[in-house]
């Protein structure tokens, strides 16, 4: 199997990014910015844009934010990958929750996903994040329309458990 590393995204990587994040039926699931946007937040200082990639190009985009004030917390804002059902979002996840937790700081990784979105909630829990609740009418479309956000986390502890298991696991395809 291919090996995935992980690199930081610059500005060269808008262009990769917004395609991927304006594949069909993602605007709805991950959102889409313009470039504006994502150079702006790229600049910031608690906002990391994670490329991931095998020798063969990029497989997805990551965004975290980690603006906790020292209490250890980061949250997982987007993620994006190329080709779903082929693995490649589990393996990209599994590097992800190692990128945060490299940090010894890091207790806790969080994210939101739509309630319907079950693929995501699939891959999200093989990994280890336990659903936490529903935060009611969290999401704004840009149409106006309102949806309930499912919150999820990871926590230390839990990372270092199902990350043991996922490494000697054969069943990390999605």
């Amino acid at each position: 199997m291919n090996s995935l590393s992980l690199r930081m995204a610059d500005d060269a990587d808008i262009d990769l990014i917004m395609a991927i994040e304006r594949l069909p039926g993602y605007p709805e699931l991950v959102g889409a910015h313009d470039v504006a946007v994502h150079r702006h937040k790229m600049s910031l200082p608690h906002y990391r844009y994670v490329i991931g990639e095998l020798a063969t190009g990029a497989v997805g985009f990551a965004v975290i934010k980690q603006e906790d004030n020292g209490k250890g917390i980061a949250n997982l804002n987007r993620i994006a990958v190329r080709q779903s059902g082929k693995g490649l979002g589990t393996r990209f996840l599994l590097a992800l929750t190692d990128l945060v937790f490299a940090d010894p700081h890091m207790e806790r990784l969080w994210l939101d996903v739509l309630p319907d979105n079950d693929i995501a909630r699939h891959v999200y829990s093989k990994i280890g994040f336990v659903e936490e609740g529903l935060m009611r009418s969290a999401l704004r479309f840009p149409d106006g329309r309102r949806a309930d956000l499912l919150l999820m986390s990871l926590l230390r502890a839990e990372w270092l458990q199902a990350r043991g298991s996922a490494r000697s696991s054969q069943d990390l395809t999605v």
